[in-house]
């Protein structure tokens, strides 16, 4: 049996890996934006990204009840841009460096792990990852399309005889590229649920107890300051999924704690 290592020691390698894993943070941040998709014209992934989010997330006009409201995107500043770029690489050195961040996380816990539980960790790392591209599928094709579209129906105005919803590209793509990130990462949760719950460390005596009411109001305010939309619209169409992910970690985490 080998010599069980001082609090020190622990504290040397958690710095380690968090180095390691910062420094893959920062190269997929600086680097990867770069990289074109086509070799036949420089078009970067940095530049791909916002237009991603300006073709799929804003749309060019509304129609509602007959009228059709157009959206007129702005720039606020002169350095707009540059913001909207660093974003977009976070955005993108998030998504790429996630599987190899998830593995010093797991190298650094595997030592104090028994064989069973190295088993579950060994599979959450992958569904961390998975969970957390859905969560920015979900942002992407569910809340952020929704929520503007409430947004800028509330905020057009008369220009004319047309109606015009004005608003700032900076406001617009930052608040959607860091909605899409804090989407991605509430995803997160149910997973960190099934854990507790199949640890012990939360008891969880039945599906409609105390326990999943506590976690229907905490999904919903997460629900909420993502999906900032007055009709609470937008809030439902991420909250009942994302409960739906809650309520299956945990009778997963059940179910499996009795068999085992």
């Amino acid at each position: 049996m080998g010599k069980e290592a001082t609090i020190w020691e622990h504290l040397e390698e958690l710095l380690v890996r968090l180095r390691k894993a910062l420094l893959a943070f920062a190269i997929a941040t600086l680097i990867v934006p770069f990289i074109p998709l086509s070799l036949s014209s420089y078009k970067p992934l940095l530049v791909i990204v916002p237009n991603l989010f300006l073709e799929h997330v804003i749309p060019k006009t509304i129609e509602i009840g007959g009228e059709v409201i157009e959206i007129k995107l702005i720039a606020s500043s002169p350095f707009a841009g540059l913001r909207l770029y660093m974003y977009s690489a976070i955005l993108i050195g998030l998504i790429v460096s996630s599987p190899y961040i998830a593995y010093q996380i797991y190298a650094f816990i595997e030592p104090a792990l028994y064989p069973h539980e190295k088993r579950w960790v060994k599979i959450g790392g992958p569904v961390a990852v998975i969970l957390f591209l859905t969560g920015v599928l979900v942002a992407l094709l569910i809340v952020l399309p929704f929520t503007y579209k409430i947004m800028f129906i509330l905020s057009a105005s008369v220009a004319g005889d047309r109606l015009v919803a004005y608003a700032s590209l900076e406001d617009i793509l930052s608040s959607a590229i860091l909605i899409t990130l804090a989407t991605g990462v509430a995803f997160e949760v149910p997973l960190i649920i099934f854990f507790l719950t199949y640890t012990g460390v939360i008891e969880v005596p039945s599906l409609t107890g105390n326990t999943m009411r506590v976690l229907l109001v905490a999904s919903a305010i997460i629900a909420a300051v993502i999906s900032p939309d007055p009709s609470g619209i937008g809030m439902l169409l991420f909250l009942i999924p994302y409960y739906m992910l809650i309520v299956i970690a945990v009778a997963l985490a059940r179910f499996l704690k009795r068999r085992g």
